[in-house]
């Protein structure tokens, strides 16, 4: 009876090599770019001639040529594994195409079969240029495929002579975190490159990039609700908890380094709003920002003139004067007893086109922002409209249209102030309900209204 068991690697497993680790030509790029960075290489030369590519690095070259088909070993040393956590793939990702990879005094034929086991000679090769060279059959590794995997690495690659554009991924301003082996910066989104843009997929797509020495990932998280911002964070070569999930590499592992990370990056995300100097993050996010010790100004005040907002046609406009503050403004409170579905709307149209001796502005003000000294402001706590005689009626689209001889309507506010005015609009909900699952507002109207509104603004009422 065994006693013991023992993990190994199958046969099996070796047979599927060539869709465990190549599914992407950005894939096969990717891996044996960063083979050369960590060999030490500074230069990669790649050609495309006759359906081969030949790529060839200036790096320390292949030490031990009996790794190179040990899955999951590699000549990489301690520091190495703890700084950037190689999957052992190498040349791997290349399977199964026949490679001929050639390096110092000795060169190696890797063929179909020799991927799943089948025993191969080490050749002698004679003089051979420092560094490694592999060449292979695939579809062009051409310089649109390759410069973007390359411009964050170090190297200088070029690819049939044509140079890749070689970048910074952060600015000398980012913060090193160097114990746990990264930098990270916060950069407004305008001020990001075309190929931080490229990988992020989108000025409103994923927030953070992480440059694992030119492999980039981006994930989505987004610390504060400020969407000009982005955020960077370089991996320095020094010892890290980050980890790319194997055998792909294509995305972070879910562990307590990335949770620290996002912290940091919480962080940072306040540090720079401070340094700027101005913001407009809800009230609960500037709370926030005392908790973790970073003192904001209070936000710039986020509100829109009027109480309706929608697509074209737009509602009758309410104006600001110029030289109005805030503080004389009103919201509007939706929790008074007696509140009907239209007063905000009605508030609305009075402040439109009602007249006042005093200016009478309703604004909207998101209750995120509720804590602010500025979004104190008074409120509109009840409205009334009264209605003259009827003149007639009309059921355009799903609403009722209805004349009427006059229009008042009166807000009261939380000041103690009364506005009323006499209108040519106002809209009401049905006093009955036919039925029930049709519950069409009432528009009514004065004769004047044909002088004084455009149809889009009685149209807009209309649903």
């Amino acid at each position: 009876m065994e006693t013991v068991i023992q993990a190994k690697v199958s046969k099996r497993l070796l047979s599927k090599a060539d869709r465990l680790f190549t599914g992407t030509l950005d894939g096969r790029i990717i891996e044996i770019l960063q083979n050369a960075r960590r060999a030490g290489a500074a230069e990669v030369t790649i050609t495309n001639q006759d359906e081969l590519i030949t790529v060839r690095d200036n790096g320390s070259g292949i030490e031990d040529f009996s790794k190179l088909l040990d899955l999951g070993d590699s000549d990489w040393d301690d520091a190495m594994e703890k700084a950037e956590d190689p999957a052992g793939v190498g040349v791997f990702c290349l399977a199964p195409r026949q490679v001929t990879i050639s390096s110092g005094n000795k060169k190696v034929c890797i063929t179909e079969k020799a991927w799943t086991g089948e025993p191969i000679p080490i050749l002698e090769n004679g003089n051979c240029p420092k560094g490694t060279s592999l060449i292979f059959k695939d579809e062009p590794w051409d310089l649109a495929a390759v410069e973007k995997h390359a411009v964050f690495t170090g190297l200088r690659v070029t690819v049939d002579r044509k140079q890749c554009a070689r970048e910074q991924f952060c600015s000398d301003k980012a913060i090193n975190y160097l114990t746990l082996g990264y930098k990270v910066e916060v950069r407004e989104k305008k001020t990001l490159n075309r190929w931080h843009e490229y990988f992020r997929q989108g000025y409103y797509s994923k927030d953070i990039l992480v440059n694992f020495h030119g492999q980039v990932i981006a994930f989505k998280y987004s610390p504060v609700t400020d969407e000009h911002l982005g955020f960077l964070v370089d991996l320095t070569g020094d010892a890290t908890d980050i980890r790319l999930m194997l055998p792909a590499r294509t995305m972070l592992v879910e562990n307590e380094a990335l949770e620290q990370l996002k912290a940091i990056i919480e962080i940072e995300a306040y540090l720079h709003i401070q340094r700027r100097g101005s913001h407009r993050l809800p009230f609960a996010e500037y709370k926030r920002a005392r908790e973790l010790g970073v003192k904001l100004p209070e936000a710039e005040p986020v509100f829109d003139v009027g109480l309706l907002s929608g697509d074209t046609p737009e509602p009758i406009e309410v104006t600001m004067p110029k030289d109005l503050p805030l503080a004389k403004c009103y919201r509007f409170d939706g929790n008074y007893q007696g509140v009907c579905d239209t007063d905000d709307s009605n508030a609305h149209l009075l402040a439109a086109i009602g007249k006042f001796n005093e200016p009478f502005v309703p604004v909207s003000i998101s209750r995120f922002y509720d804590g602010y000294s500025w979004a104190d402001l008074p409120t509109v706590d009840k409205v009334e409209v009264k209605l003259g005689k009827e003149l007639g009626r009309g059921w355009p689209w799903s609403a009722v249209l209805v004349a009427v001889q006059s229009i008042r309507i009166t807000a009261q506010t939380s000041d103690g102030k009364v506005f009323d005015s006499d209108v040519v609009m106002a809209v009401l909900a049905p006093e009955t309900v036919e039925w029930p699952w049709h519950r069409a507002e009432q528009v009514f109207l004065m004769p004047e209204a044909r002088e004084q509104l455009s149809a889009s603004h009685i149209w807009f009422h209309l649903g």
